[in-house]
């Protein structure tokens, strides 16, 4: 079994692009097992990453596709979180996306998708944001 951890954000357009580009992949759907992970800024028991209309609309999708969806989620460093879940849930590529940003803007403020390609030693499926 293959199993995808999709690191979803809050942006529905870059979880589709995110969602298309694994769809697209010559994958046996019954052999592939995808956590649609959310990582949230603030902690709070409250929060449901199962709420959110990105994380929605990509397990929907996922699911009608034929894939076995999970929602998983947690709160705190964004790029150490995932870099963990990957290891919990024994993950065989990451699917992340990429927001527009200026290469001054990644300098001072940094990208996670960028800081979890480079540390990650699995495969990582990047989706750039769309034009």
């Amino acid at each position: 079994m293959t199993t995808i951890l999709l690191c979803a954000d809050t942006d529905v357009e870059r979880v589709s692009d995110q969602v298309a580009s694994i769809t697209t992949l010559p994958l046996e759907t019954d052999e592939v097992r995808i956590f649609v992970y959310h990582v949230f800024r603030a902690d709070g028991n409250d929060l449901d990453a199962s709420n959110l209309k990105s994380v929605t609309y990509a397990t929907e999708t996922l699911v009608e596709a034929g894939f076995d969806v999970e929602v998983i989620q947690s709160s705190g460093d964004a790029v150490q979180n995932i870099l963990d879940t990957v290891v919990d849930v024994e993950a065989d590529m990451i699917s992340i996306a990429g927001r527009k940003r200026s290469p001054t803007g990644k300098a001072l403020f940094g990208s996670i998708a960028q800081q979890v390609t480079l540390r990650s030693e699995l495969p990582v499926l990047f989706c750039s944001a769309s034009e």
